[in-house]
């Protein structure tokens, strides 16, 4: 029988606060005010409408934005502007919005609708007709993301930095903002229009190529001790799981052959079931936990999970690392928001 050794939780960053307190008390707000709200927005009586939400989003942390549509149905989003931790807080506001057929909630701008107009923005006092941007596309091969150069014909009229928020607005507004956080590498900016640009609204067609058919990715190469042979998940990135903050590492020991890989497959299909048990023991595969990958070699099993830290207790799986029958068995648990624990399986 193994051993198991459980490190200390440590972490260069500290965990933010608790959000979901004042994340109950926007709903509970809500409850109070909805038919106030949705009254101003299908009135387009904007102050009023600013009066009333904004300091309800603003209780829940004051740099989330928010839009209200006009129904029927209206929509409410919660934007996190690109920042990883607080789009942790939009999905658990999304997560515990209330049953409506008059609202649609949503935890991240959306993408326009097939044939739908992306809109116009005011900027310096110019209207932005954002269905007037246009990219310059590189794939990069090895990140699979997308380096897009965007231009608009009003950007030499406008700084740097009214010219990014029209960009990042563009690109919400063509692929939503999760998609622009899953696929787009690089945005650089242009008052040129760049060589062999396309409509902002091709971008959907160009990101479906680098979507991968296969969510699973196989990697080789060499390590101190031998050859090492890996699987992960593409795209590695938590805004698949935004809740998942949390790196659970199990490290597992085996007699290897000479090169450190495994001698036979025995060692292999017991890992990957140890595996299966163990997302379950963490309450299955889905937005609180999720198994990401492993890493093969130098005669260990290294597997990779991230969780929710706030709602999935990690030793769950001890008793499961336990039952490990070849080596010693380690389980090892950080906060981990930036995923920097898997970076090296996203080359």
């Amino acid at each position: 029988m193994a051993f198991l050794r459980r490190a200390a939780h440590t972490s260069a960053r500290s965990r933010p606060a608790d959000p979901r307190p004042a994340i109950a008390r926007f709903w509970s707000w809500w409850s109070e005010h909805r038919d106030q709200v949705l009254a101003a927005a299908n009135d387009d009586r904007r102050d009023e409408l600013a009066e009333l939400l904004a300091p309800a989003v603003a209780a829940i942390d004051p740099a989330l934005e928010w839009e209200l549509t006009a129904g029927p149905p209206a929509r409410l989003t919660l934007s996190a502007g690109g920042d990883i931790e607080r789009r942790a807080v939009t999905e658990r506001w999304f997560s515990s919005a209330p049953d409506d057929p008059d609202v649609e909630f949503a935890p991240a701008r959306q993408a326009v609708a097939d044939g739908g107009s992306p809109g116009t923005v005011q900027v310096d006092d110019f209207d932005i007709d954002l269905s007037e941007l246009v990219a310059g596309t590189g794939v990069d091969p090895r990140r699979g993301a997308l380096d897009v150069v965007v231009h608009h014909p009003l950007f030499p009229l406008l700084d740097e930095d009214a010219r990014g928020k029209v960009a990042a607005l563009g690109l919400a507004a063509v692929l939503g903002e999760d998609d622009v956080q899953r696929w787009v590498g690089t945005v650089t900016v242009s008052a040129d229009q760049p060589v062999d640009a396309i409509a902002m609204s091709m971008l959907p067609v160009v990101v479906d190529q680098l979507r991968p058919a296969d969510p699973w990715v196989s990697l080789q190469g060499a390590g101190r001790k031998g050859p090492v042979v890996a699987v992960a998940r593409r795209p590695l990135l938590r805004i698949d799981r935004p809740l998942a903050d949390t790196h659970l590492g199990i490290v597992l020991g085996y007699r290897g052959a000479a090169n450190g890989l495994p001698r036979d497959e025995t060692v292999t299909t017991d890992a990957r079931e140890l595996e299966e048990r163990i997302i379950e023991a963490l309450g299955g595969d889905g937005p609180h936990a999720v198994h990401v990958g492993e890493v093969t070699g130098g005669r260990h099993i290294v597997a990779h999970f991230y969780v929710d830290g706030l709602e999935v207790d990690v030793t769950a799986a001890d008793p499961i690392v336990r039952t490990w029958s070849h080596g010693p068995a380690v389980a090892r648990h950080t906060y981990d928001p930036d995923w920097e624990q898997v970076a090296a399986l996203r080359s």
